[in-house]
């Protein structure tokens, strides 16, 4: 059953905290990816919505998202940036990243912020 939560915009400022008031069937339906990671990189969500747009097929919840699920993401362009944030102390960082599952060459844009409970949310969104 639907909640009377808006549905947030990827441009929210504060889009962790709107998507932990969503359910997790809202969460699916949005319109771009949503995966939350514990404080060991470890997936704990991984969106309905960010498994179709980036073709990843199989079960992530569990997985290791740098070395078992995103590979291509474990980098200085994309972890680095997320760990630097952290050591900075404020996970509140948006920056593109080309390279995706299903299309390497796909710009897809990224915001990271982080989770109430620890570790952070990794939200992906992809022109088209």
């Amino acid at each position: 059953m639907p909640s009377d939560i808006a549905i947030p915009d990827f441009d929210e400022p504060l889009l962790a905290k709107a998507v932990e008031r969503l359910s997790p069937e809202e969460v699916d339906a949005l319109p771009f990816g949503a995966i939350r990671l514990d404080a060991e990189g470890t997936v704990r969500f991984y969106s309905d919505a960010e498994r179709r747009l980036s073709g990843y097929p199989k079960a992530a919840v569990g997985h290791k998202f740098f070395t078992e699920i995103a590979p291509c993401m474990n980098n200085a362009a994309f972890r680095g940036r997320i760990e630097q944030a952290l050591d900075a102390g404020r996970l509140d960082i948006r920056f593109g990243f080309v390279g995706d599952f299903s299309s390497p060459a796909t710009e897809v844009d990224v915001r990271v912020q982080s989770a109430t409970s620890g570790g952070c949310w990794i939200f992906i969104r992809r022109e088209g």
